[in-house]
């Protein structure tokens, strides 16, 4: 075998090998990027299930505080109602005492006394009513809110696993075709040799 063919081989060879080489590190060095795609999609999901969580606490949080507000404010009111209810009957029974002709009858009088502070019982019970039903609609809105965040969160969380699962099957498809053109080119170069041997010595 002559030297130029020898050197010819030679240098195809490396050639060849160099090339497969560098296609086998791409090829790694696309695995390794799905394995850190798929790591970083793991994080983000916790970081997704973490706020989902948080709002979620939040949430229950100001619904509690929404009902301890409303038991703090039902017992203040019925304190406030209860002395409300006895200020009326003291003064219905020195209203009934000093009662005269002067006024109408004692029955009339006395009556539409009964009336206005009943009256004022019920508008107190309604204000107080309107003041729980108002509680009750921020409890169960935190509570819709929370339900919703987490539902949100948990989409979030799924989204981004799958974002992550799609990049990586990417990369590691890519690696797949890199090794295979390796293969490919490797073969193409041991094909070449040959033509170029037998080329060269006939």
């Amino acid at each position: 075998m002559e030297i130029p063919l020898a050197i010819a081989l030679i240098s195809t060879a490396v050639s060849g090998f160099v090339s497969y080489r560098a296609a086998q590190n791409n090829a790694k060095a696309q695995e390794y990027a799905a394995d850190a795609a798929e790591a970083q999609g793991e994080y983000d999901a916790q970081i997704d299930t973490n706020n989902a969580t948080q709002a979620v606490n939040q949430a229950n949080f100001e619904a509690s505080a929404a009902e301890s507000n409303k038991f703090r404010d039902l017992e203040k009111a019925q304190r406030n109602r209860d002395l409300l209810n006895k200020k009326a009957r003291a003064e219905l029974a020195t209203e009934r005492l000093s009662i005269n002709s002067s006024f109408g009858t004692f029955e009339y009088t006395f009556t539409q006394s009964t009336k206005e502070y009943g009256n004022q019982l019920a508008a107190f019970d309604f204000e107080t009513s309107a003041t729980s039903y108002g509680f009750n609609i921020q409890a169960t809105e935190a509570q819709r809110q929370g339900g919703l965040a987490w539902t949100n969160g948990m989409a979030a969380r799924d989204l981004t696993l799958a974002s992550a699962s799609n990049k990586a099957t990417q990369f590691r498809n890519q690696a797949s075709n890199m090794r295979i053109s390796a293969v490919g080119s490797l073969i193409g170069t041991a094909g070449s040799m040959a033509n170029m041997y037998h080329t060269g010595t006939k």
